[in-house]
């Protein structure tokens, strides 16, 4: 009976006491948590305008101050570094001296001193090309993707330190094929050595003839231009082809091109055949490397 009273005693003399510390431990975390979301608002701005001025840089092909967004440990997920990275963007502004860029944020998420951005990349622009002996001719260029940013934060200023893309669709269209529905299905993510369909269909008139080839190409710098026997289309403007991924652990491109022809009708005994335009869309397959340390026990 006394070890009950001397126990309620103590908790009677403890209960104070843990009021106190609790008193005191409230006003702390609602501080804490104040000071939490004051920072937290703090670094979503310095985030939001750090892609700001990214955009800006990009638009204006300015390739010194886009640099030093940049952590210099920079690394993507095709493997290239900062030095690789903005040579294949040189390249591509060397090319498309008009291309454009719009980014879109779509979440924000932030872990102490790193972050992950995820956005939607839009980009366009026109490219002049010589075409076999013909004159010179304008492409349209129009890209989209999907990924995320890593950030890192250095002396209370965020830099990118790496990027994921998940999707990426490109592209070039040169004269009839601007104003046709060309698509191209491919796997977002195969395994390395996987087989895969890459199909292509085309959406044309009666009228039109076209031929096309399928091909993969693994994403290096500088890149390869992969070289394809053409092939006709069917009746149902479709074309498919089987495709191994590469074992290089290298992310790729599914690939089709497309050549358009039209055929015009002189009288009952000739047909005039001239080409109307030309394509080549790509879209992203990335290659999930074998993972050699996964073992299964078993369980008998």
């Amino acid at each position: 009976m006394r070890k009950i009273i001397i126990t309620l005693l103590m908790i009677s003399f403890l209960i104070p006491m843990s009021m106190n510390t609790a008193g005191a431990s409230l006003v702390s975390d609602r501080k804490y948590r104040a000071e939490q979301r004051q920072e937290n608002k703090q670094n979503l701005r310095q985030i939001k305008d750090l892609f700001k001025v990214h955009d800006r840089f990009a638009n204006e092909h300015d390739l010194k101050n886009l640099e030093i967004l940049y952590a210099d440990n920079f690394v993507n997920n095709d493997g290239f570094n900062k030095e690789v990275y903005f040579k294949s963007v040189e390249t591509t502004w060397e090319s498309c001296k008009d291309i454009t860029y719009t980014t879109k944020i779509k979440n924000i998420t932030i872990n102490g001193d790193y972050a992950d951005v995820e956005v939607e990349e839009t980009a366009s622009g026109t490219i002049i090309d010589q075409i076999f002996d013909q004159p010179p001719i304008a492409g349209e260029i129009h890209s989209k993707s999907q990924g995320f940013y890593h950030l890192v934060k250095i002396n209370d200023k965020w830099y990118i330190k790496g990027e994921t893309a998940l999707t990426d669709e490109s592209s070039l269209l040169y004269g009839d094929a601007r104003f046709m529905n060309i698509e191209l299905l491919a796997p977002g993510q195969v395994s390395a050595g996987e087989t895969y369909s890459v199909l292509l269909k085309v959406d044309a008139d009666k009228d039109t003839y076209i031929i096309g080839s399928i091909d993969h190409d693994p994403v290096t710098y500088p890149t390869n231009t992969p070289k394809n026997e053409l092939r006709a289309l069917n009746t149902s403007q479709m074309l498919e082809r089987y495709i191994k991924a590469n074992t290089d652990n290298i992310n790729e491109y599914a690939m089709a091109s497309i050549a358009i022809s039209k055929m015009k009708k002189f009288n009952s005994e000739h047909l005039r055949v001239y080409m109307t335009g030309l394509a080549c869309v790509m879209k992203r397959v990335n290659v999930i490397p074998k993972n050699n340390f996964i073992k299964l026990e078993n369980e008998e």
